[in-house]
């Protein structure tokens, strides 16, 4: 079971672990992967998030970036598909009723990360068709997800008054706008510069997986200060 308390500490796992595990993980992997493809000259020393020299999946491609690659972000996605469905129960038993596809949502991202990534250092037309899939997939439902719990988040601000929820809830939807902004920009520029948005297109990849992630962190931060236990059962709010 699942739950919002005051308990002390070892009355029950706390979620906020998770959460920081589905914030961090993925950030870490990809970043050490990078590091790894550049040390083994596979991709170009650079700052991708401004240099565009390189997307997230060529550092995934070669030995042993491959491994280190493949082994963080499967359990980042099972992770993360365990936290949207711990995030839907708690809202539930918080008595908001939005978010009821949730863990599906949820569980659809998390599956596309898994099959991009056993796709990913593969050769072949099918496997390069299963990475987009993947990753597209990957990307659209983790935002979808999102939301989701954000409108859980905005219920929870107007029931019960409290400026904490209505913090974090400011502080997602900003996130959330920003990750649409830079979204809604790279289709109209692939659109408009076709070939030539290549040079950027692996800089918006970068952003776009960070901004993710750095809503996990505000989650974390959330489940955290709300006190939030597995195997507990209680009520309150934000601290």
């Amino acid at each position: 079971m699942l739950s919002h308390t005051d308990a002390r500490p070892g009355a029950g796992v706390a979620l906020a672990w998770l959460a920081w595990g589905a914030a961090l993980l993925p950030f870490l992997t990809t970043h050490i992967s990078f590091l790894l493809a550049a040390g083994f000259e596979q991709v170009p020393w650079c700052v991708p998030y401004w240099d565009s020299c390189t997307s997230i999946s060529a550092t995934g491609r070669g030995q042993p970036a491959k491994y280190v690659f493949k082994l963080g972000m499967i359990p980042a996605a099972l992770l993360t598909g365990t936290l949207w469905w711990a995030l839907q129960r708690w809202c539930r038993q918080l008595g908001v009723a939005t978010g009821r596809a949730m863990p599906v949502v949820g569980g659809v991202a998390a599956l596309s990360l898994v099959l991009y990534t056993l796709a990913l250092g593969e050769v072949g037309d099918g496997f390069r068709l299963l990475r987009r899939i993947g990753v597209v997939l990957a990307f659209a439902f983790t935002f979808i997800a999102q939301v989701m719990f954000t409108r859980c988040v905005r219920e929870l601000a107007r029931r019960d008054g409290d400026a904490r929820w209505h913090r974090f809830y400011g502080w997602m939807m900003r996130l959330l706008g920003l990750l649409l902004v830079v979204g809604v920009v790279s289709v109209v520029l692939d659109a408009l510069l076709a070939d030539d948005y290549d040079a950027m297109e692996d800089a918006f990849e970068w952003w776009m997986a960070l901004l993710l992630n750095a809503y996990f962190v505000l989650v974390a931060l959330l489940v955290q200060r709300a006190r939030v236990y597995l195997d507990v059962v209680s009520a309150g709010g934000p601290r």
